[in-house]
């Protein structure tokens, strides 16, 4: 069943990464299309490393579940929803950061408040999920010491996700700060980092660093 469940996962996965392919659906037929295509790489790079993250983040988890359950299943099963529904949320992103970063892709048309809104309720959606994944690998009683520490250190990691989006969203829900709401994701590198740095990974004890 484990096995099943793991290869409709990946194929959930690789369908979202189709969702996101540069220009959409439709070939271009003239050099102006062709730009605005390719014009389209960086918010589809940062869609494609977005959804690649989450789909890591599940194998690895896979490594640590053992036999697995029913919880396994369902999470696993409400993350394949999850992700399905975010893709679009996350292509609008993609593509408005894309553009405040300089690049030449479609802006979008609308309240950058509202966007981060929507999209900061999916992305803390999908981090929580990934988060109870960890969680739930804990009950695992066949891992070692370090194979504890790693989850323990990926639930952590993962909370810190979750708790970055429901910043951001707090901020997009006011008219004074909204313009704010997507510079909290830019505050991730700092916190992620400190936290590797300072985690426990082998499982021996405080961190004598």
């Amino acid at each position: 069943m484990t096995s099943r469940l793991d290869n409709f996962t990946d194929a959930a996965f690789a369908f979202a990464v189709t969702l996101l392919v540069i220009g959409g659906s439709e070939a271009p037929t003239s050099y102006a299309m062709l730009s605005a295509a390719v014009a389209e790489l960086p918010a589809f790079a940062i869609g494609f490393a977005t959804i690649a993250m989450f789909w890591f983040a599940h194998v690895r988890w896979r490594t640590c579940r053992g036999e697995g359950d029913w919880l396994s299943a369902l999470l696993s099963v409400l993350l394949v929803f999850l992700v399905l529904v975010y893709v679009q949320p996350l292509r609008a992103m993609a593509r408005s950061f894309s553009t405040f970063l300089g690049g030449a892709g479609t802006p979008f048309a609308g309240d950058v408040g509202d966007l981060f809104l929507l999209y900061g309720a999916g992305f803390v959606a999908m981090t929580a999920v990934t988060a109870a994944l960890f969680l739930e690998a804990r009950r695992n009683h066949a891992l070692d010491a370090t194979r504890r520490a790693a989850v323990g250190g990926e639930t952590i990691i993962w909370l810190i996700l979750t708790g970055t989006g429901i910043l951001s969203i707090l901020l997009a829900s006011f008219e004074a700060t909204d313009g704010f709401s997507p510079l909290a994701y830019l505050t991730l590198p700092l916190s992620i980092g400190l936290f590797t740095w300072r985690w426990d990974w082998d499982g021996k004890g405080a961190d004598a660093r």
